[in-house]
């Protein structure tokens, strides 16, 4: 208050002095009045200016800070990976050694365009994502894709429609490929080679919830290229470019989802197209998988049937009309309840053992003289299965093969010991 006295007096003197007669001037009441409301506006310098305001963007309005462009506020990341080591046994295919390999970085973008259309895309690097070849200096082969890029229209709870680049809904990993969903490093062979998980197309189609016990997908997609299927790899080699298809027809894929119990899951799920480039050669392929839990035990397998009405059109030789395959697995919840505190409150550890069989030479093989036993295959995986938390994965198992190859042959895989850090974020 100190400081304001001379400015308080200064204005004092310059309003007696504009006074001509001091007896003409008002009363002193009217002075004191004016010198109280100078003072009031004084007194207004001293206290911080309210900042006016600015309005925040309206919602789903990009806010621009220079020139980095924000995302919206409901845009989410997420992702997964699987970083291995690998020790193969040397069974005389050449196949054996150990290896480090950054398996697959993938990397999920959700966003919502508005209140009920939600655009999806997931962005896969394989093994670093370098050449898809080797090359002369050895390099580790990979590649980078678009594994999802699709719209979804959210209509109701039961009619809703999809499109553009988008899994095939088949089986039982295809959908659900992520490390943390299944207890071995690799994915079951089976959805490798019948079911080339993880297998996207280009397509359009509906979805939606039936009840809360059941739900279904339907989708119209590009189709296979069955020229490229094998004995040794099954269908996995007809996936196409997601911008290519080989005939003018489309692949119709479907799946229907039952939860009848709480602890019991089931599914169906199809899939059938020509595969035929200059003729009708249809490959249909048919699946049933479930699992089931019970207290600490886990039970889980999958069939796969796969039919191809005129395999002599698609011009190879070495496979029939059939090929199918099946795995059962059991796991066992180990992890002692009293050890599920401070860090490891969210932990789990499984111990399994998976076995699984297919044959990729059925039904009348086209040139009978390439049938060999060697095709048809089994796999017995057991390991354990260590969650520090839910979205981390520490893995460790081992394989053994086996075929029904004569003497002489070589086999088409090997005995191997894997371990494996997966993660979901």
């Amino acid at each position: 208050m100190k400081k304001m006295f001379p400015v308080i007096a200064v204005a004092a003197l310059i309003l007696l002095s504009a006074i001509p007669d001091a007896r003409a001037a008002a009363t002193i009441e009217e002075l004191q009045k004016q010198m109280d409301e100078m003072k009031m506006q004084l007194n207004s310098f001293d206290k911080p200016q309210a900042v006016q305001a600015v309005a925040p963007p309206a919602q789903g309005e990009a806010k621009v800070d220079g020139s980095i462009k924000a995302f919206p506020d409901k845009t989410r990341f997420g992702g997964y990976g699987e970083l291995k080591y690998t020790s193969r046994r040397n069974n005389s295919n050449d196949k054996g050694g150990n290896n480090f390999d950054p398996h697959r970085i993938v990397l999920y973008v959700e966003s919502p365009l508005s209140d009920w259309i939600t655009f999806n895309s997931e962005l896969e690097w394989e093994h670093g994502g370098v050449k898809d070849e080797l090359n002369k200096d050895n390099e580790l082969s990979g590649e980078a894709a678009v594994e999802q890029a699709f719209l979804d229209f959210k209509l109701s709870r039961q009619f809703n429609v999809k499109a553009g680049v988008m899994l095939v809904p088949l089986g039982a990993i295809n959908l659900n490929h992520e490390p943390t969903n299944f207890n071995s490093g690799e994915r079951p062979q089976l959805d490798q080679f019948l079911i080339p998980s993880t297998w996207s197309e280009m397509g359009a189609g509906i979805h939606g919830d039936l009840s809360d016990k059941a739900s279904y997908q339907l989708y119209v997609m590009n189709g296979l290229d069955g020229s490229r299927f094998s004995a040794g790899k099954g269908i996995r080699n007809g996936r196409q470019n997601l911008n290519v298809d080989n005939n003018n027809g489309k692949a119709l894929a479907g799946r229907l989802d039952l939860q009848p119990l709480a602890n019991l899951r089931t599914n169906l799920s199809f899939y059938t197209g020509n595969s035929g480039k200059d003729t009708s050669a249809y490959t249909t392929v048919a699946a049933f998988d479930g699992s089931y839990s019970l207290g600490n035990l886990d039970l889980a397998g999958e069939y796969v049937f796969i039919y191809q009405d005129d395999p002599a059109a698609l011009g190879i030789s070495d496979i029939g009309h059939r090929m199918s395959g099946y795995w059962i697995e059991g796991g066992w919840h180990v992890m002692p309840q009293g050890m599920k505190k401070g860090k490891l409150a969210n932990s789990d550890a499984i111990l399994f053992a998976r076995w699984s069989e297919f044959n990729t030479q059925q039904g009348g093989v086209v040139d009978p003289g390439t049938i060999s036993g060697r095709y048809d295959r089994n796999y017995t995986t057991v390991g354990l299965h260590f969650k520090p938390t839910t979205t981390v994965s520490i893995k460790a198992d081992y394989q053994f093969y086996g075929d029904h190859r004569s003497v002489g042959e070589t086999p088409l895989d090997n005995d191997k010991f894997q371990l494996t850090l997966g993660f979901v974020f």
